[in-house]
């Protein structure tokens, strides 16, 4: 990891992402370059005024020269800025100015009041709903001010125009907000994203250390103990005592059960020799309910015979009945796979103690990834897993993985009958449950 970091550092540097700050100032650069975009805007509203337009006030031209001195200067210090820039300082000043220069240019009637809708419209892409929405609010204000106080108020632009002007004004502002909730809202989704994603590859290399050691544990301290016990019966029977060698037998077979075993954990055979069906079949007979009965697995013809990631398919379906059997306490555990149009439809329900989502966060952050990477595989080939569930009403998990078949709509999936869970958590990141 050590050397990856320092075999990236000098490509970030020539990114110029060297600094926290600069990484930091990317929405301050991308108001600043905006900020210069709106000069040539401006210039050319100023040069296009018409001989009927209301004449400008002194402070016209002053205003639209500090506006350009401004734009200049924050942008080349932003630029060379190493340390974090905020917003909220320079895009309160963009809006004053701009309303000092809509002032000195006549008031509501000049062309530049389209540039109050400017920094807001900014701020709706860099910042958050908030300073959208106060910069809606300062431009709104400020254009009525400049519009009241303007010697045109009452002539050029009467009272009616101003309001008219005001509310337009007002609905630009009010359509940039509810665009600033909407990137919000994308922008935290991807944040949680990408931090499950960072969370689940640090939890990926913690479960694969921990399943070598568990396989280590079971290969030494069980299968290995196992042998030398039979062969130390098979040395007593040697020696005449006959009776060693149904101990021996007894402990070889138990050996080659635990290899079986740890062979399908490891790679499923039966899933290449005899399909999907007889792999899932295996898991369930290594799973014995509390009665001593076994989860019901039932795959179709159709579903055997899809053309769809069996290996995936598999990995999911172990899951969910090993997450059902294991930590469920369910009575009945049924597992079925069927094609359904243009899906492959994975559905497993229980009639156990069910779960929560706080649950399932839990889970999560003590490390059992197991339905949260089954969901990152299924997401990986385009598909979904769904979780319906409720405290002591059961849980149905229903995924559904595209297959290259007729574009038939999916409908519900069919399964052994269960007891019917409650609610549902669709929607909600698949992240770790029972698992």
């Amino acid at each position: 990891m050590t050397r990856a970091v320092a075999r990236l550092r000098p490509i970030a540097d020539a990114a110029g992402l060297a600094a926290d700050g600069e990484v930091a100032n990317a929405a301050a650069r991308v108001a600043a370059f905006a900020r210069v975009a709106l000069i040539p805007l401006l210039l050319a509203a100023e040069a296009l005024e018409t001989p009927r337009s209301a004449p400008d006030l002194p402070l016209a031209e002053p205003a639209l020269v500090a506006y350009v001195v401004f734009a200049v200067a924050t942008l080349a210090f932003v630029l060379r800025a190493h340390r974090p820039v905020p917003l909220t300082p320079f895009a309160v000043a963009d809006t004053l100015l701009l309303v000092l220069i809509l002032l000195g240019e006549g008031g509501a009637p000049a062309d530049m009041r389209f540039a109050l809708s400017v920094p807001v419209l900014v701020a709706a892409f860099v910042a958050g709903p908030r300073l959208t929405s106060q910069l809606a609010v300062l431009s709104l204000a400020g254009f009525a001010a400049a519009a009241v106080v303007s010697p045109t108020f009452g002539h050029e632009a009467p009272a009616r125009y101003v309001v008219v002007h005001t509310f337009d004004l007002a609905w630009r502002g009010a359509l940039a907000v509810v665009l600033s909730v909407f990137l919000a809202r994308r922008s935290a989704r991807i944040r949680e994203l990408a931090e499950s994603r960072r969370s689940l590859v640090a939890q990926a290399l913690g479960a694969e250390a921990r399943a070598r050691r568990e396989l280590a544990y079971v290969l030494h301290d069980e299968l290995v103990q196992g042998l030398l016990s039979a062969q130390q019966d098979i040395k007593r029977a040697r020696r005449g005592h006959a009776e060693y060698l149904d101990r021996a037998e007894d402990g070889l077979a138990g050996a080659v059960a635990q290899l079986r075993t740890q062979i399908l954990h490891l790679h499923p055979h039966q899933l290449e020799s005899a399909g999907l069906g007889a792999a899932l079949d295996a898991v369930s007979a290594g799973l014995p309910l509390a009665d001593g009965s076994h989860p019901v697995v039932a795959v179709t013809s159709a579903a055997a015979a899809a053309d769809a990631d069996t290996e995936v398919l598999f990995a999911v379906g172990r899951e969910l009945l090993t997450n059902a059997v294991r930590h469920a306490g369910a009575r009945n555990v049924a597992l079925s796979v069927d094609v359904d149009g243009p899906y492959l439809v994975v559905c497993c329900t229980d009639d156990g103690g069910g779960m929560t989502q706080a649950r399932r966060r839990e889970a999560l952050a003590l490390g059992h990834l197991g339905l949260a990477a089954s969901t990152e595989r299924v997401e990986a080939l385009g598909g979904s897993l769904e979780i319906v569930s409720g405290p002591d009403r059961g849980t149905r998990v229903r995924v559904l993985v595209p297959v290259a078949r007729a574009d038939t709509p999916p409908v519900a999936a069919r399964a052994p009958a269960v007891a019917p869970p409650a609610t549902a958590l669709a929607g909600q990141p698949a992240g770790a449950a029972h698992s």
